[in-house]
């Protein structure tokens, strides 16, 4: 077995982490082709979008218990193997219909990535050293929703859409080769038997404890503003400000590099800080700030430029909430770290989904925004008060 400080450990599990949103920015730019390709209807071709989310949140809930009880490593590398053979089952569909069934599985498949990234990271740290390596490890995930997109684009401009599966079979197997060969395992809880009881059982406890029920709070109102913008972002800048496709596209980047530099400077202030004070700050913070872009809102005409700065600003000082709130919610349970990855993620990506539908309620536009991200972010601070020290 390969030593737990291996230089490659780290990048490895990078490369786990980032797999679940690698896999849907991707294959973004591929789904008008998809549909004229495959015959099949818009809202059909979003759907593959929605199964795969679906699939990836049952993964997570079945293979995080599956995780404690049999190791990391196995299910890393059966996970793994699912998600190629899935990706050359996308990219050979021929109907709606089987590229929808291919791409719920392979969102359970894919969530074996970042569900074992936050379980062998509790398996070796703790303390201030866990929220680093969970800085690290977000850092890298921001970047994702950055490049993916572009490199989809290329593909699928040049090549056609089934190569973006093509491409994610290789990102896969390239990745598999990695796990096989230098990953080790780092569960030192696990049993050698499963029992569907126990696995419940885990669950339950986990519900039963106040702080990290509230710890799940905070990061699924964390990821439910992520998300509501997300959705709203294209109608904001492209009809209500005008802009081309472009120039939204370079959107993207700005925000990553904003998520990065939070991401950095939560990985900074971890050994000076608790978790709770991170969470507290991250999300007071971007209430304030939040009542200041409303209230410039309500005085002066906003330029699309202002609302940049504002979404910049906000999520980059959010990173500091979901960074500590993450890594506190992984320490509670050192024996269950996997059970545990497995709540945080399926809330996550369910949280992912509220926000969505939250934004399909609200009018395009920027005083609209900055509300329901103040509303959220005044959520995620009072669920902060409550967190015990």
């Amino acid at each position: 077995m390969v030593p737990i400080h291996s230089r490659l450990l780290v990048p490895i599990l990078c490369l786990l982490a980032a797999l679940g949103i690698f896999s849907t920015s991707l294959y973004l730019p591929s789904m008008p082709a998809i549909g004229k390709a495959l015959n099949a209807s818009m809202s059909s071709v979003q759907l593959t979008l929605a199964v795969f989310f679906l699939g990836s949140s049952l993964g997570n809930l079945f293979l995080g218990p599956l995780a404690d009880r049999i190791g990391r490593l196995l299910v890393a590398k059966w996970g793994l193997t699912l998600f190629i053979v899935t990706s050359f089952w996308c990219a050979e569909s021929e109907s709606i219909l089987s590229l929808q069934i291919a791409r719920f599985i392979q969102g359970m498949a894919a969530s074996t990535g970042p569900l074992i990234a936050r379980a062998v990271g509790r398996d070796l740290y703790e303390g201030h050293r866990l929220t680093q390596y969970t800085a690290t490890i977000m850092m890298v995930i921001s970047v994702s929703p950055a490049i993916a997109p572009t490199i989809g684009g290329f593909i699928v401009s040049h090549l056609g859409w089934e190569m973006n599966f093509y491409f994610l079979m290789l990102f896969g197997f390239f990745t598999t080769l990695m796990v096989w060969i230098w990953l080790p395992e780092t569960n030192n809880y696990r049993k050698e038997s499963t029992q569907t009881f126990s696995i419940f059982k885990n669950y339950i406890l986990l519900f039963k404890d106040p702080s990290f029920g509230l710890l799940c709070f905070v990061l699924s109102v964390q990821f439910a503003s992520l998300f509501c913008y997300i959705t709203l972002s294209p109608y904001l800048f492209m009809s209500f400000f005008g802009w081309s496709a472009l120039e939204f596209g370079y959107m993207g980047i700005i925000g990553a590099l904003g998520n990065m530099a939070g991401f950095a400077f939560a990985r900074r202030l971890a050994h000076r800080i608790h978790f709770r004070q991170g969470i507290l700050m991250g999300s007071l913070i971007c209430f304030l700030l939040s009542l200041v872009f409303v209230g410039a809102c309500l005085f002066i005409p906003i330029k699309a430029y202002l609302l940049v700065l504002y979404i910049v600003c906000f999520f980059c000082i959010s990173s500091l909430a979901v960074v500590n709130a993450t890594a506190a919610a992984m320490n509670l349970y050192p024996t269950m770290a996997g059970a545990a990855s497995a709540m945080v993620g399926a809330l996550q990506i369910g949280a992912g989904a509220v926000g969505s539908g939250l934004a399909s309620l609200l009018p395009v536009s920027p005083s609209a925004v900055g509300l329901t991200l103040g509303i959220l972010s005044f959520l995620s601070f009072t669920a902060g008060i409550f967190i015990k020290r």
